[in-house]
C-alpha cells in the first residue's frame, strides 16, 4: 500500500494515501504542465494515489496527463467548490492531501487531512489559504513537502 506518514506534535498523525490536485493554476499554467511537474507527479505516484480535478478550461487535461500515473476527473456540476469537496468523500477513512490555489478549492483543502494552498502565477485565493494547513509559493514546493515529510512536520508542529 502506498502511504506517506508523519507524526506532527500537537497536530496529529498523518497517514496519507491519496493526493488530490487542482489542475489549472495549481499543477498547470494556461493548461500546460511543465516537464518538472510531470517528473514530480511520476515520483509522487510511487508514494500516493494521485487524482486531478479540473474544469478543463483549456480543454487539454487528458492530453497533458497522458502517460502519467494519475486519475483525471473533469468536473460536471455548476458548483465546482462543492463537487471537489464531495469528490474527497469517496475515499472514506483513507487520508488525503488536497492541493489547490483557487476559490473553488477552498472546501476540498479544508476537509482534507492535509490541505496545501499554492500561490502561483495565477495567484491564490485568500479564502483557500485561510482554510489550508500550509501555504507554498509554487507547486514544486508542494511536491517537495510531500516527498520530504519532515518538512511537513517542521511547518505544522506547534
Amino acid at each position: 500500500m502506498k502511504i506517506i506518514q508523519a507524526e506532527i506534535p500537537n497536530f496529529g498523525k498523518l497517514n496519507l494515501e491519496i493526493a488530490v490536485f487542482d489542475f489549472n493554476g495549481t499543477l498547470a499554467l494556461d493548461g500546460q504542465l511543465t516537464a518538472q511537474v510531470k517528473s514530480r507527479l511520476q515520483r509522487l505516484a510511487a508514494e500516493l494515489e494521485i487524482h486531478i480535478l479540473t474544469s478543463d478550461t483549456f480543454g487539454c487535461v487528458c492530453e497533458q496527463c497522458q502517460g502519467l500515473p494519475v486519475q483525471v476527473k473533469v468536473l460536471e456540476s455548476n458548483n465546482h467548490t462543492e463537487e471537489k469537496a464531495l469528490y474527497l468523500e469517496q475515499f472514506g477513512s483513507r487520508q488525503a492531501v488536497a492541493v489547490g490555489n483557487g476559490a473553488n478549492d477552498q472546501l476540498m483543502v479544508k476537509q482534507a487531512a492535509l490541505g496545501i494552498a499554492v500561490i502561483g502565477p495565477e495567484g491564490g485565493s485568500s479564502a483557500t489559504m485561510q482554510c489550508s494547513d500550509l501555504v507554498v509559493t509554487d507547486i514544486n514546493a508542494a511536491f517537495d513537502l510531500l516527498l520530504n515529510p519532515k518538512r511537513i512536520v517542521a511547518g505544522l508542529r506547534r
